[in-house]
C-alpha cells in the first residue's frame, strides 16, 4: 500500500470524527406546565437531544491483525444511536386509572417523512428513527383529589447510515395516551 493510499486513509478517518455531528432536535406539540387537571398532558415544546460523541459511532479500540489486501476497507462505525427520554410527559389520572393507560408515539420528519427527522438546511437529508415506548410510572398521588401523576417516555434509536449530511435535524414527535 502507498504511503498516499495510508495518509488518504487516515485523513477520511479523522474528518470522520472531527466533524460537527449532528445534532437532531425533536419538537413536540404540547406545553410544557405541570399538569394540574385531570388527563392534561404536559411535554416539552421543544427539546434538544445531546449531540453525538465521536466515541458513540467510533469503533471500539482493538488491536488486531489485518491482511494487506484488507487495509483499505473502510473502517467499521456504529450508525444506530439510542437516546432514552424517560420524562419526556405527564398526566395528571383518576387513581383507577393507573396501570390501564398506554402511550403511543409517532414522529414525522420536517420534510413529511414517517419515522424519521429531517436535516434543517437540506431536507431530503433523513434519519430513520425507531421508537420504543418506555415504560409509565406513577410519580406522584394526591388522596385530596384521588389522582395520580404519571409520567412515560421513549428511547429514540436513530440509523446515521442514511444521513446525507451533518447539521441540525428535526421533527415532529406526537404522544398519545390510551387506556387499555
Amino acid at each position: 500500500m502507498s504511503r498516499n493510499q495510508v495518509i488518504s486513509c487516515l485523513g477520511t478517518i479523522a474528518a470522520l470524527l472531527l466533524l460537527h455531528q449532528p445534532q437532531t432536535l425533536a419538537q413536540y406539540l404540547f406545553s410544557s406546565a405541570e399538569p394540574t387537571e385531570i388527563y392534561q398532558l404536559s411535554t416539552p415544546q421543544k427539546l434538544v437531544i445531546p449531540p453525538l460523541a465521536p466515541s458513540e459511532i467510533s469503533p471500539a479500540a482493538v488491536t488486531e491483525s489485518v491482511a494487506q489486501e484488507n487495509l483499505l476497507a473502510p473502517p467499521r462505525f456504529d450508525t444506530i444511536i439510542t437516546r432514552e427520554l424517560p420524562a419526556l410527559w405527564q398526566m395528571r389520572v383518576p387513581l383507577e386509572q393507573v396501570g390501564f393507560l398506554n402511550a403511543t408515539y409517532e414522529i414525522r420528519a420536517e420534510n413529511g417523512r414517517s419515522n424519521a427527522v429531517s436535516n434543517d438546511r437540506r431536507s431530503e437529508s433523513a434519519v430513520s428513527v425507531a421508537l420504543e415506548p418506555l415504560p409509565i410510572i406513577e410519580v406522584s398521588r394526591d388522596q385530596n383529589s384521588n389522582t395520580a401523576l404519571i409520567q412515560g417516555g421513549v428511547r429514540l434509536k436513530m440509523d446515521l447510515s442514511t444521513a446525507q449530511s451533518a447539521g441540525a435535524y428535526g421533527g415532529d414527535l406526537t404522544v398519545t395516551i390510551n387506556q387499555h
